[in-house]
C-alpha cells in the first residue's frame, strides 16, 4: 500500500512541475467577418506571464494586407485601447502605423500626450504582434484591452470610414499567468 501511495504522490509532483513549465493560456476573443476592407478584425489574443510582465498582443484580420496599408500618410489604422482602471473607457490608445519602412505602435494617453513607441511585427499577411513593456499602459495585475480598425477608400462605401472593434462592446480581460 505504501508503494502505491508513493507512486501516486510522484505522479502528482511530476504533473504539477510539468504544468508550471507550460506557457500561460492566452485571453482570446473572436469577431465575425462583418466589416468591410482587409483590416476587418478576426481575433484578438493577449498574454501576460505574471502581474509585472510585458503584455503580448496578437491581432489577426480576415484578409491579408501589406504593412504599407497603414502608411503614416494615409487614414487606415489599427488601434489597441487600454483600459487600465477598468472603470469605463480607455485611458491609453496605441495607433499602429507604417513609418520609415516599419510598423510601430505610438501609444498616447487620453489627452494625446505621447507615452511610448512599441515595435510591431507583421509575421503573416493577416497578423500583427506587439509587446507592451510593464508600466503604462500595462499596469501590474490584470489588463483590459480592445482592438479597433479603420479602413478608408478614395470612393465608395468606405470613403467616409469603415471601422470595426473587437470586442464589439466591453473589454478583453487579460489575467496574469492564465
Amino acid at each position: 500500500m505504501r508503494a502505491r501511495t508513493r507512486w501516486w504522490a510522484a505522479i502528482a509532483i511530476v504533473a504539477t512541475i510539468a504544468s508550471l513549465a507550460l506557457p500561460a493560456s492566452a485571453a482570446t476573443i473572436l469577431d465575425p467577418a462583418m466589416a468591410r476592407g482587409p483590416l476587418d478584425l478576426k481575433r484578438l489574443t493577449a498574454t501576460k506571464h505574471d502581474a509585472g510582465a510585458p503584455l503580448h498582443v496578437t491581432i489577426v484580420t480576415w484578409e491579408a494586407w501589406p504593412a504599407n496599408t497603414l502608411a503614416l500618410s494615409g487614414r487606415n489604422r489599427i488601434f489597441v485601447h487600454f483600459n487600465t482602471d477598468h472603470r469605463g473607457g480607455y485611458e491609453y490608445v496605441g495607433e499602429v502605423r507604417f513609418n520609415d519602412g516599419e510598423l510601430v505602435m505610438r501609444i498616447e494617453d487620453r489627452d494625446g500626450h505621447f507615452v511610448r513607441g512599441v515595435p510591431v511585427s507583421h509575421p503573416a499577411g493577416d497578423m500583427i504582434r506587439m509587446t507592451i513593456p510593464a508600466g503604462l499602459p500595462n499596469p501590474n495585475g490584470h489588463s483590459w484591452i480592445a482592438a479597433a480598425e479603420q479602413w478608408v477608400t478614395e470612393t465608395g462605401f468606405c470613403a467616409q470610414v469603415c471601422d470595426d472593434r473587437i470586442p464589439g462592446q466591453g473589454w478583453l480581460k487579460v489575467t496574469p499567468g492564465q
